[in-house]
């Protein structure tokens, strides 16, 4: 094998397939990125098992073969090199490859093409084309409600569905740890219905390498997917990219029910996010220990943020606020609120309280396609 290639060019896609690979496996093949050198291209690919990624580029190829080296490895090298043209060789009996410019050289130990794990086939039961941007901010408004380990496997995936409401088709994601979820529903041109629960340790990578398309001003991407498979096909320049994960199998909870998302509610607060982010933080000396307990009680032109009675003490503050309804207080998990304020776009947050027993909604003023439900803390 024997191949030429721009390195500024080649170090993004490197850098995809690098985030592919397994990180704890006791497999050295799966810590590898595997490189395929044929007529004018070169094929990468990379996987841990549960999430694959396939790269298709143009290169200039004057010897074919294959091999497989350790992606960190790699990247690193590649990361100290600063001239544009970099050639790779590999020595197919030994498998060392050799990276060379007219400054450097490396030589990395490989271990044979071979020995590499075979890729799934791409699905090809149903295709449907997505828009990159609301991929995107789907994940981006859901993934930190999600728990990576849990009694129940559905709970450690992006729930991403499309349905018509309202005489309009939308398209939904859903995450949850059964202590709090997180919708994001927006309307889309999609014409199908869909239903598909994608783990959690998967769509962060998928998430970036479409925030990678995105910012190459790909404005969207053909979907592909069957019971238990889904792939992201994406064109950029002239590359190809597929990114593929295993699905999780099982029905998601029935969220959309009153007593889990309500949606009639007794008083409603607006609030600063600012302010309610420095009270919950000056709260939080105190109730770090005891899930971040803070509890909040309305009164006409404000809310009094306190910790209750701990160990170390007791705190309390207080935060203008708009509120319409009857005063009552409510206690919740100061982090929980903290997550939701991380993602939101405009300065004012809104809580909408049943009572202090029930599930509360919290929402952005000028995002109403994004609901938060978090359930309330017993008070101390």
């Amino acid at each position: 094998m024997k191949i030429s290639l721009e390195l500024p060019k080649v170090l993004g896609m490197l850098d995809i397939a690098a985030r592919f690979v397994s990180k704890n496996s006791t497999l050295p093949i799966l810590q590898n990125i595997y490189l395929k050198a044929s007529i004018d291209t070169l094929l990468i690919r990379a996987t841990d098992m549960e999430k694959y990624v396939e790269l298709e580029l143009p290169c200039a190829v004057q010897i074919e073969g294959a091999v497989t080296v350790n992606a960190k490895t790699f990247l690193d090298i590649l990361k100290t090199i600063d001239s544009e043209t970099v050639e790779f060789s590999v020595d197919q009996k030994t498998t060392v490859m050799t990276i060379k410019t007219s400054k450097d050289t490396f030589d990395i130990n490989g271990i044979p093409a071979s020995e590499y794990v075979a890729l799934p086939e791409v699905p090809q039961d149903n295709t449907l084309m997505l828009d990159t941007m609301i991929f995107s901010k789907g994940i981006e408004k859901v993934e930190y409600a999600i728990t990576e380990k849990s009694f129940s496997p559905v709970l450690t995936g992006v729930l991403m569905k499309s349905k018509t409401e309202d005489a309009q088709h939308k398209i939904i994601f859903v995450g949850t740890d059964s202590f709090r979820l997180s919708e994001y529903k927006v309307t889309s041109s999609l014409s199908q219905d869909f239903s598909l629960i994608i783990p959690k340790v998967s769509i962060s990578d998928i998430k970036y390498l479409v925030n990678f398309a995105i910012d190459k001003e790909v404005p969207e991407m053909t979907v592909k997917y069957s019971d238990n498979l889904i792939a992201f096909e994406l064109t950029l320049w002239e590359v190809r990219i597929v990114a593929t994960s295993l699905l999780i199998q099982g029905n998601f909870p029935e969220y959309e029910r009153e007593e889990v998302m309500p949606t009639q509610f007794s008083t409603k607060v607006m609030l600063d996010k600012r302010d309610c982010e420095n009270a919950i933080k000056k709260i939080w000396i105190l109730t770090k220990d005891i899930n971040n307990f803070v509890q909040i009680e309305t009164q006409a032109t404000k809310v009094i943020i306190s910790s209750g009675k701990t160990d170390k003490g007791v705190g309390t503050t207080e935060i203008p606020a708009i509120i319409d309804g009857e005063a009552l207080t409510f206690a919740v998990n100061g982090r929980y609120v903290m997550d939701f304020i991380r993602m939101m776009s405009s300065d004012t947050l809104i809580f909408n309280i049943v009572n202090g027993q029930k599930p509360l909604v919290l929402m952005d003023k000028d995002d109403p396609s994004n609901r938060y439900v978090v359930r309330p803390l017993t008070n101390i």
